[in-house]
């Protein structure tokens, strides 16, 4: 089988939440079928990491977008009445690039990563197109515009409104819709309307060996809680502020020494800042987070706008270190309270609820049963029923065309 794959990023190297997905849907579709991959990069030196992909996909396309490209692609989409985030993933060659493939290759489908792909799919499709949405965009723009004012909650309401509209169009011309959680197929099943289901194939998770090779700094941090992720993503940088500011002085009335180390690449000014308060460390990036995970007394998710699957909630359950976690981080994960997974919200509750998790015979119990969980989160065993999405809608595609000919 022949599948053309479009990405919106270069899903390499998988270390942030897009990228995994991407990259494990790749790695097992390029094990059992011929992947051509197109996808857009940020940078030459980004587009260079496609060496990476080579053993996986028959052929890879690059398109880098600058920044300023990005920028002047979405204030055209501005003016046009598009959405303005799908404007940061355009390109006339790269669509030009995407319809010679298509019309030049005998693809059994075509699979569509993220809706601001969806644009380069011609209506009607000349193959069966499967769209892994990943998350409900829409209602992540509805969630910035509850929580904004001004013309900043303006914005976001008519990108809400846009991106409903795409996902309408593109749920309604897919074979297959994919979303990572049943919260995410709730809503996508809301903008798109009857008539089309959208299917659940979640996340998994990979933890890689754990070498013991524990940098001689990390143990005087400890006891700490920990929060990791990409800080420049507006959700991420509020839940890490809203920890520090809000629940952090409520946990030290318990744990006086309780520290407070927050993990990812690019946090802002206000991130930065928070290095400055007793107790509280900044890394930015580093090399294995995995390392952060297993000696931390617990791991946050403090989140107040969220959508989609966090994968550093699976990642530190994955590895034995529980999980406090606001209600709606749980509802993007899909897992129950429970396991080494806490529930809460207010100050309060998260305050009470670290108290109960912050437990050696606790830790104890969930390291022992961390091969359980992995086998659960296990990406190969969750692709399978991507793949028998896939392959049923190629079959169908193939019946109809065969019926048409027969009309004929």
């Amino acid at each position: 089988m022949q599948i053309l794959f479009l990405a919106h990023r270069l899903p390499y190297p998988p270390d942030k939440g897009e990228r995994i997905r991407a990259f494990e849907e790749l790695r097992y579709l390029g094990e059992r079928y011929q992947v051509d991959l197109f996808c857009f990069a940020d940078s030459v030196q980004a587009a260079e990491q496609q060496k990476f992909l080579a053993a996986m996909c028959r052929y890879v396309h690059v398109e880098v977008l600058s920044r300023r490209s990005r920028f002047l692609r979405a204030a055209t989409n501005l003016v046009s009445g598009r959405p303005i985030s799908f404007g940061f993933f355009y390109s006339r060659s790269f669509e030009r690039k995407v319809h010679e493939a298509l019309y030049s290759h005998s693809y059994d489908a075509a699979f569509v990563y993220s809706s601001s792909m969806g644009q380069y799919i011609p209506r009607p499709a000349p193959v069966p197109v499967v769209v892994d949405f990943v998350d409900a965009d829409s209602h992540k723009f509805q969630q910035y515009a509850a929580s904004s004012h001004g013309v900043h909650a303006w914005f976001y309401r008519r990108e809400a409104s846009r991106v409903a509209r795409e996902e309408r169009s593109l749920g309604r011309l897919a074979a297959v819709s994919l979303a990572v959680t049943e919260h995410d197929a709730r809503e996508l099943q809301n903008s798109i309307g009857s008539g089309v289901r959208v299917e659940v194939v979640p996340n998994g998770v990979y933890v890689p060996e754990d070498r013991n090779t524990q940098p001689q700094d990390l143990s005087r941090l400890r006891p700490f809680l920990l929060f990791v992720g990409t800080i420049s993503y507006p959700p991420n940088e509020d839940a890490v502020l809203y920890f520090a500011d809000c629940i952090l002085p409520l946990v030290r009335k318990t744990f006086p020494e309780m520290g407070f180390v927050v993990v990812g690449r690019e946090p802002g000014r206000r991130v930065r800042a928070l290095a400055s308060r007793p107790g509280i460390v900044v890394t930015g990036s580093v090399p294995d987070p995995f390392l952060y995970f297993r000696n931390a007394e617990a791991s946050v998710a403090p989140f107040r706008i969220s959508q989609g699957f966090h994968n550093k909630i699976a990642e530190s359950l994955a590895v034995g270190t529980p999980v406090i976690a606001s209600r709606r981080a749980q509802a993007g994960i899909g897992l129950s309270e429970g396991e080494g997974l806490f529930v809460a919200d207010t100050p309060d509750e998260f305050a009470t609820t670290i108290a109960r998790a912050v437990n050696p015979e606790l830790r104890q119990e969930l390291r022992q049963n961390v091969a359980a969980v992995r086998e659960a989160l296990n990406w190969n065993g969750r692709l399978d029923s991507m793949d028998r999405l896939l392959v049923q809608a190629v079959i169908d595609g193939k019946e109809a065309t065969c019926e048409l000919v027969a009309r004929h």
